[in-house]
């Protein structure tokens, strides 16, 4: 074998590693994207919501179903989290902080009243409902944004 193809091959082996090391460092970057760490209150967030309407039943599913970034351990936010991600002062339609991008303004919470009956957070103004919907939320819908402590693995 002459040098020249020698040299080619290995100019050819090289470029398919970098190549090939490219494709899984963008791999895990989008799943990386997909999950935003809020560094004040030591949570991870979906930086997507469910992407359809729910009944609470159905959000509490999603998010405990949900694999994401490794993590197998999502929930529904408390209200108080959901509270503490609004921010009324943001521009955006539905004001959550960081990169959240609703597509919808109501959320889900994991939070209930003494009845059993599911609080949902208003991200287009601020303000907290309850469903009356016989504890489960299964007569009002909403989306699902899940969340899980950001140091646990």
């Amino acid at each position: 074998m002459s040098l020249k193809k020698f040299f080619d091959r290995r100019v050819i082996s090289l470029l398919m590693i970098i190549l090939l090391y490219a494709g899984v460092q963008t791999a895990m970057s989008q799943e990386s994207a997909k999950v935003w760490e809020d560094s004040s209150t030591g949570l991870m967030w979906t930086i997507e919501d469910s992407g359809s309407d729910l009944n609470w039943n159905q959000a509490n599913a999603y998010c405990e179903e949900l694999t994401l970034e490794g993590h197998t351990d999502w929930r529904l936010a408390t209200l108080e989290e959901l509270e503490g991600l609004y921010d009324r002062n943001l521009k955006k339609q539905y004001k959550a902080k960081g990169p959240i991008n609703l597509q919808s303004a109501n959320v889900w919470s994991g939070s209930k009243n003494t009845l059993g009956d599911s609080w949902m957070l208003n991200f287009g103004y601020g303000g907290s409902s309850v469903s009356s919907g016989g504890g489960g939320g299964c007569g009002a819908v909403g989306r699902a944004l899940c969340t899980r402590p950001s140091g646990k693995k």
